[in-house]
């Protein structure tokens, strides 16, 4: 199988979210994208804890045959690294063809991460945001082994999930366009981001 890791904090998830997993399914032809949420220790503002945005992970999903939730990170005693997750990820799935998926900021910022020189044989899709492409595909230089897929993410380049959280501390009314309406309504009986 074709599969797509996409790590990140989805504090909370939003449309963005599921239209840039449903988009690299499209363009790389991948069988399903799995969202790996980061654990509870990353120091995060305002992070909310790994069981609450699971579950507004899989509400997100719900309706979407290949994508899915993983909750790898959940039972992590300690903060794990990028690589830590990566490995776990390779020996559960050494038999599919897989992809980490993440933003072009931290794409850029890779060779920064831990254990960079191991981070170099993976395969990543990447989203695009600012369009400075000659800046984001210098992977020759970064000395990535496999070259990045690389979408553009200018559809959804202003949908952010500290938007979202801004929106809901100052109620203001949040479009359907941003976030799924069953995930916010999660969020106000939660009272999560008050």
């Amino acid at each position: 199988m074709k599969i797509g890791f996409f790590g990140g904090s989805f504090n909370p998830p939003t449309k963005a979210h599921l239209n840039l997993a449903r988009k690299a399914i499209e363009e790389k032809n991948l069988d399903k994208v799995v969202f790996v949420p980061i654990c509870n220790f990353y120091e995060k503002k305002e992070l909310e804890p790994i069981d609450k945005r699971i579950e507004m992970l899989n509400i997100l999903c719900k309706d979407e045959d290949k994508l899915e939730v993983s909750s790898i990170e959940r039972d992590f005693k300690e903060k794990k690294y990028a690589i830590d997750v990566f490995k776990i990820i390779e020996q559960n799935y050494k038999n599919d063809d897989f992809y980490f998926l993440m933003g072009e900021d931290n794409f850029i910022n890779l060779p920064n991460w831990k254990e960079f020189d191991l981070l170099k044989k993976y395969k990543y899709i990447v989203f695009e945001r600012s369009g400075d492409i000659e800046k984001t595909r210098n992977d020759e230089l970064m000395g990535i082994e496999n070259k990045p897929f690389f979408i553009k993410n200018s559809c959804f380049k202003d949908i952010s999930s500290t938007s979202v959280r801004s929106m809901i501390k100052n109620d203001v009314k949040i479009d359907n366009d941003i976030i799924d309406k069953d995930v916010e309504k999660y969020i106000y009986k939660n009272k999560l981001y008050l």
